[in-house]
């Protein structure tokens, strides 16, 4: 079973392309010689230009997951006066929380239950209380349970009371339209793997080059993610240490095609795909965790049908070649996620559709849903 072909329905890593995966097999290549400085120096282009981020924002790369660009931005970002308001309604904001408290950051919380959305007002009233506040740090898209947090918004409130904002994008970068160049965000954290369509190990901070030159000559909190020392390098053709020379050129890869296919395209793509699993799990009976206003179009939390555990629907779904996730935490018990982001497509999401009906009618039939 170890060669079969998995559809992923979990929120990265999704299903990529043969080419990208391809592109993995390349000739040995040290990591100090031109024709892998190219490499490198081509994903850093396209990623801003994908992002529409124009002259004034850089990429640096990261070999780490996803949340070695988010440490790495939070430890670098925050001057030693600093302080972080962290807008936290999921397993994400949290993880925000805890890297800036490892860093001896102070940090302030701003917390919703997991299926609400943040509200802007709110971050106001946080950072006019609380002037030692430098900077707001917000997921995007909580894939928790698949809330969107309204971004455009919560930088506005921010830039009004003249705080800079770094922006977790790791699941909603190329997924979600997100205005990089929006005055107030420095910093934007992704991964590869996400809806770049790309494979694990690359993870990067898109950011604008003025807040990177203002960290030159700070003392770093972290050696290996330090932000400075990366993008210096990385802008003179060189790298402090060894990055994945294979994953790279795979990354390049998916820039390719996710240059072909166009952002909106994909975007849109999307938001196909989670509207028709949508229409068809609630024609089965299924019910979603999020309110409508707050969802993402990248995942969704169903709630569980009465006398359906989470494990036997998820390999009931595993037997017919699709791989669904559990939720987070306590959501466990209760309810699950399906992720439409990849290569899907929405002819593939009517299938999904389909395996949970033959899913919930083999479980009901065998008693073994408990």
């Amino acid at each position: 079973m170890s060669d079969r072909e998995w559809i992923l329905l979990n929120p990265g890593p999704a299903n990529t392309s043969r080419e990208v995966r391809e592109a993995l097999v390349t000739p040995d290549l040290c990591h100090r010689e031109p024709e892998f400085f190219e490499v490198m120096r081509d994903c850093r282009e396209r990623l801003v230009r994908l992002a529409e981020g124009g002259h004034g924002f850089a990429a640096v790369l990261f070999t780490g997951s996803g949340t070695a660009a988010v440490e790495a931005a939070v430890c670098s970002a925050l001057p030693a006066d600093g302080g972080l308001l962290v807008v936290d309604n999921g397993v994400y904001g949290d993880r925000l929380l805890r890297i800036a408290r490892a860093h001896g950051i102070p940090t302030r919380a701003l917390s919703y239950d997991v299926t609400t959305a943040a509200r802007p007002d709110d971050v106001r009233a946080a950072l006019r209380a609380e002037p030692q506040l430098t900077h707001v740090a917000v997921v995007h898209h909580e894939t928790t349970t698949g809330v969107l947090n309204p971004v455009a918004e919560i930088v506005r409130a921010a830039a009004a009371e003249g705080r800079r904002v770094l922006v977790d994008a790791m699941s909603s970068l190329f997924g979600e339209p997100l205005d990089v160049r929006q005055d107030g965000i420095d910093f934007v954290m992704a991964s590869a793997n996400k809806c770049l369509q790309g494979v694990p190990g690359i993870s990067f901070v898109l950011a604008r080059r003025s807040a990177l030159d203002a960290l030159r000559g700070r003392p770093p909190r972290s050696v290996y993610l330090d932000l400075a020392n990366h993008y210096v390098t990385q802008e003179q053709d060189n790298t402090p240490f060894t990055p994945a020379v294979q994953v790279l050129h795979a990354m390049r890869q998916a820039l390719k095609e996710l240059e072909k296919e166009g952002v909106r395209e994909r975007i849109a793509r999307y938001a196909e795909n989670a509207r028709v699993l949508r229409r068809g799990m609630t024609a089965l009976g299924f019910e979603i965790l999020v309110p409508e206003g707050a969802r993402s179009s990248v995942l969704t939390t169903f709630k569980l049908q009465p006398g359906i555990a989470y494990d036997p629907l998820h390999d009931a779904m595993k037997r017919r070649g699709y791989i669904i996730y559990a939720g987070q935490g306590d959501i466990r018990k209760y309810a699950f996620r399906v992720s439409n982001m990849g290569t899907l497509t929405p002819a593939v999401m009517h299938g999904v559709v389909e395996a949970f009906a033959s899913s919930l009618a083999e479980l009901r039939a065998a008693g073994a849903g408990r």
